[in-house]
Formats: C-alpha cells, structure tokens, sequence
C-alpha cells in the first residue's frame, strides 16, 4: 500500500513480534507510517524523523525499560511523545509514565480504536507545541 505523502509516523517498540506485527497492521489501517524496533536501544540507535510522528511502547523489556525513554529523548532534545502500553499494569508503573511525561498509557490488550485516538491527539500537542 502506498504511504501518503505527509503521513504521520507510529515507531512502536515491543520486544514480542507478534505484537509488534500487529501494531504495524492496526497503524497502517489508520493510514499511519509505521517503524518497529524490538527494544529502546535499537531505537535510540537509529536516525528517526521526529516531525509528525510518536512512540508507542511497552514498559516492560528486556534491556532499558519503555519508562526510561522519554528521559532519553529529552536529552536529546527530541519531541517525541510517547505512548506506553504494558501488561504488567501496576500503581507504580502508572506514576511513572505520569511522572516521565506519557502521552498515553494503556494496559494489553490495547484497545484498538482508543490507541489509535490517542496517537492522534498525541500528534496533534506535539505540532501545537512546536507552533
């Protein structure tokens, strides 16, 4: 399928295939470029662009954990929000995404249509904030 030209971008971080695999396909069914990276390092790793775009990530991976990624961005001086999504909802889990600045935080299963409302509210604070 063709990419819009002007597409907003979803990198989704999940170290399970299978949920990267569908996240891919839930984002391009909403119209939405899509990169996935199966840890917080790979992605770090790699020149993303940051226009239009978000994160979705899983809390809980091996290596460095989804809650330590904005913190990296920030050093960085990168824009990006950031969704969480995790099956290992906790109380402490919930306030640090709040405290680190989460965009979004969902437990798995994700529901589809809120995740999606989420990114694009998402993208949307993230254009006014840069305006």
């Amino acid at each position: 399928m063709p990419e819009q030209q002007g597409a907003a971008t979803v990198y989704i971080i999940d170290d399970d295939q299978s949920v990267r695999r569908a996240m891919s396909r839930l984002m391009r069914s909403a119209d939405l470029r899509v990169a996935t990276f199966s840890s917080v390092e790979d992605f770090v790793a790699t020149h993303v662009a940051e226009e239009n775009a978000c994160v979705v990530a899983d809390v809980r991976m091996p290596g460095t954990s989804g809650l330590d990624l904005p913190e990296m961005l920030a050093r960085r001086g990168s824009p990006l929000p950031v969704i969480f999504v995790t099956a290992q909802d906790t109380e402490y889990t919930r306030d640090r995404a709040r405290t680190v600045g989460a965009a979004g935080y969902f437990r798995k299963p994700v529901d589809d249509q809120a995740l999606i409302d989420s990114i694009h509210w998402a993208l949307g604070q993230s254009r006014s904030e840069r305006h």
